[in-house]
């Protein structure tokens, strides 16, 4: 894309608004950022800061709503009133109440924003379960965690919408790019075995930090799901068993792993998650332009919401 592209409006200008602003800006779009802190919209480097208004979304080609997770439905559903092609991020919503709505009006419309299935060693990940490396696939395991206190250290970790409920905060939401990697892998059907949703750490969140899941897939595949916000290291992966071989992706120690009756095959993966956003940036504006499919259809991304859900009701 060149400079003159295509108009886009980014609501929310806080650090994923910014992000995404920033690297539409510089793929060629001509963005324009909108938040109910005018200041803070104002601070968004190279782009126009424009009123705040729902009810006035018109005149843009593009709109990403990049708010808090809690306003992810009302906004996108009024994005959508409007011609424009939309790119929420992920949660698509953080209930279940509108999504038959959102994905009623966004058929062909909406792209979400799950990033990481343009991540290079997800991607040969999926590469390796689906075209048979492993074998006849039994069990699936997805874990992710990390202090909550260190994901943004330059703000009170309490004030942002993580530790919030009425922001649509916790674990399972905020983490929910596990979840999309369960569909993507495994397909929709997931039967959700039990869980263990509950805030056990000592955090002054009042959301949950901690999620265990036990799943099952429609082909019979086990699955292992842990997510957490207290977790002292960052720790985050994938591992795939199957009948020919076990693939494991370790971001912590950036490495993917293929394990057979040989040995270890090992392979770097050492691709800076950031290059998946300038990924993402430029694939959002070739869905605008007509010339690429979204990665994430409002379809797949309303199936990881109702999962979070069952997993919530699991635990009940």
């Amino acid at each position: 894309m060149t400079a003159g592209g295509p108009r886009i409006l980014v609501l929310g200008a806080g650090s994923a608004g910014t992000r995404h602003a920033t690297l539409l800006a510089k793929s060629g779009a001509s963005v324009a950022v909108a938040d109910p802190d005018e200041a803070r919209a104002a601070a968004v480097p190279g782009c126009e800061a424009v009123p705040y208004d729902l009810g006035r979304l018109d005149g843009f080609e593009g709109i990403v709503v990049a708010s808090p997770p809690a306003f992810h439905a009302d906004q996108t559903l009024a994005a959508l009133a409007t011609s424009a092609r939309v790119l929420v991020e992920k949660p698509m919503a953080s209930d279940t109440a509108r999504l038959d709505d959102i994905v009623t009006a966004g058929q062909g419309r909406v792209m979400v924003g799950f990033n990481l299935r343009l991540h290079a060693p997800l991607e040969r990940v999926a590469e390796l379960v689906a075209g048979g490396a492993v074998g006849k696939l039994s069990s699936l395991r997805v874990w992710f965690g990390s202090w909550l206190p260190d994901w943004r250290p330059q703000v009170d970790y309490r004030q942002t919408y993580s530790a919030r409920r009425e922001l649509g905060g916790g674990i399972l939401d905020d983490a929910i790019h596990e979840l999309d990697i369960l569909i993507w892998l495994l397909g929709a059907d997931l039967d959700v075995v039990g869980s263990v949703v509950d805030t056990v750490g000592p955090l002054d969140i009042d959301v949950e930090d901690t999620v265990k899941a036990v799943l099952r897939s429609d082909t019979g595949v086990a699955v292992e799901l842990s997510l957490d916000y207290v977790s002292r290291r960052y720790r985050r992966g994938v591992e795939a068993v199957g009948d020919r071989a076990t693939v494991r992706l370790d971001w912590a120690r950036a490495v993917v792993e293929l394990e057979d009756a040989s040995g270890v095959r090992t392979e770097p993966a050492d691709v800076p998650v950031a290059h998946s956003y300038e990924r993402q940036a430029e694939r959002f504006l070739d869905f605008v332009a007509g010339t690429a499919a979204p990665p994430v259809d409002a379809g797949t991304g309303a199936a990881s919401v109702r999962l979070a859900d069952r997993i919530r009701s699991a635990a009940r």
